[in-house]
């Protein structure tokens, strides 16, 4: 069995037994996910291991965001970054950059909710400075052009 094999089997019990006591699990295999996780060639089980993986940061998110902004917060930007890092190599098939584009998208808007619902000042700076950096990011690799004038953009 393979790294990615290994790593989904260890997810997948997790779906299976998970409970609240065992976010500490989730954490674990959200931090320390194998590289073929990220592509850059898209197989049944990368696709399976990498929605999974933002699945659980999105847990691992909602776990915390009422009582621990902190500690919540930091799963929205490791996702959003480790996404972002699959768009910008130019290796990755298209198809997976789209995927993770559009997950970045919603990551974006999720991130700012959270920042515009906290109540001290520092929060609403880093909406801003999230808003600056997605437009910038977006902007530079033109991913509201049609897909044929991406793929000569990102290539």
């Amino acid at each position: 069995m393979n790294q990615l094999d290994s790593w989904v089997k260890q997810i997948e019990i997790w779906y299976q037994t998970r409970k609240h006591d065992q976010g500490r699990t989730l954490e674990t295999l959200i931090l320390s996910p194998p590289d073929p996780i990220w592509g850059p060639y898209i197989t049944p089980q990368q696709s399976k291991a990498i929605a999974c993986w933002l699945d659980g940061c999105l847990r691992l998110f909602e776990c915390a965001r009422f009582n621990e902004p902190d500690i919540a917060y930091p799963y929205l930007q490791l996702a959003y970054g480790k996404l972002q890092l699959v768009v910008t190599n130019p290796s990755s098939e298209l198809t997976l950059r789209d995927w993770c584009m559009k997950r970045m998208q919603h990551l974006a808007v999720l991130s700012l909710e959270f920042c515009n619902q906290q109540s001290q000042v520092v929060w609403q700076s880093e909406a801003h400075r999230l808003i600056e950096n997605h437009v910038q990011f977006m902007t530079d690799y033109a991913w509201n052009e049609p897909l044929a004038e991406r793929s000569n953009t990102l290539h």
